[in-house]
């Protein structure tokens, strides 16, 4: 601890990136305390798959994205990298730019093998559980750093307050709010409408890919289990994954966000849910097609040929296949009526599918 203290207080403008064993750790409030002793930057891997940090916390600047010349930008001003339970830079897809910028150092703290100094060597790498190694690290920095490391944290804190999360949030908002009157509905709209409407002890399960591109940057994370999203990559999670969330949490309203193309491939967890009389919501983005495919489709080969990624012909009612199912069914494609229906929907008992028809714009 002496060592891997001594080596963070080296650095002169040291970066946290967080991962999924904050959950598993039960270690969220150690790691904003860890945050708060050196008054640093910390950023969610690029793969926010649950709630890896605090927010609403002075430090937090919110997910990396899977974009590696995104990536390299933000973490250039950095000249170390704390790593606290994660892989912390999973890309999606082959780029000619590292998104490690040259020169930068990292040290590791975990119980994985598999992610530590996976891609990247590492400096110090800890196999530990992560909550147990910032209990006991977080004093020691501070004993070894002293009053200048208390200075120096409330200076940090400080300079991240205009461009933190929380900061961030408001101007993505105010951002988003300017699409509130669009038909079809925006699906930046959708995610901020059901994000606002969803009950403070609700948990979410998102797997609404492009249409929930900002969830993360709008829903604070406040507690280990109030938010579940897709590692892999792989489409087709979210439904059943939610009907598994709400058992596991009998008590607290659950909300699936899915895509509609998503939703297709497990369609029958709808009437699990059903059966079981689930306190649980379905919020299916209808778009009539696979947007993730087309955009990536024509950012990655330039082709806007769009071959079998469409629900036009026949098009899908998700309301009616709902309701053949057992699910009271609701479809919404008036953006001023969004909310109210959310927030009804959200605060009834019983198992619903909401289906609100969003644009299909690729970009």
């Amino acid at each position: 601890m002496q060592a891997l203290a001594a080596r963070i207080l080296k650095a002169e403008r040291p970066v946290i990136v967080t991962g999924d064993e904050i959950v598993k750790s039960d270690a969220l409030k150690e790691a904003a305390a860890f945050a708060e002793a050196l008054g640093a930057p910390v950023y969610q891997c690029s793969t926010p798959y649950g709630a890896h940090f605090l927010s609403e916390n002075p430090c937090f600047m919110g997910a990396l994205t899977r974009l590696q010349k995104q990536v390299r930008e933000t973490l250039a001003p950095y000249d170390l990298m704390i790593v606290l339970g994660a892989d912390p830079l999973r890309m999606s897809v082959f780029s000619e730019v590292d998104p490690m910028p040259d020169g930068m150092s990292m040290v590791q703290v975990g119980l994985v093998d598999w992610d530590l100094a996976k891609n990247y060597g590492a400096e110090i790498a800890v196999k530990a559980d992560v909550r147990e190694t910032l209990r006991a690290l977080v004093p020691a920095l501070k004993s070894a750093g002293g009053a200048a490391l208390e200075s120096r944290a409330k200076a940090g804190i400080a300079a991240l307050s205009a461009k933190n999360w929380t900061a961030r949030r408001k101007a993505l908002v105010e951002q988003i709010s300017k699409a509130a009157a669009k038909s079809p509905i925006d699906p930046d709209w959708l995610a901020l409408q059901l994000v606002e409407a969803m009950p403070d002890n609700a948990i979410l399960v998102d797997e609404g890919l492009t249409s929930s591109r900002h969830v993360t940057a709008l829903r604070a994370h406040r507690d280990r289990y109030g938010y579940h999203a897709l590692a892999s990559g792989g489409i087709g999670w979210g439904l059943p994954a939610s009907v598994g969330v709400s058992l596991a949490h009998p008590d607290r309203p659950v909300v699936c966000f899915s895509g509609d193309g998503s939703s297709m491939y497990s369609i029958q967890s709808l009437w699990t849910a059903a059966n079981h009389k689930l306190p649980l919501n379905f919020v299916i983005a209808n778009n009539g097609g696979y947007r993730i495919i087309k955009q990536r489709l024509l950012a990655f080969h330039g082709d806007d040929n769009y071959i079998g990624m469409d629900f036009i012909d026949p098009p899908v009612d998700f309301s009616g296949v709902a309701k053949s199912l057992g699910l009271e069914t609701i479809k919404v494609s008036d953006p001023a009526q969004l909310k109210g229906v959310l927030s009804s929907a959200f605060r009834r008992p019983g198992t619903k599918l909401i289906e609100v028809m969003v644009n299909n714009a690729v970009n």
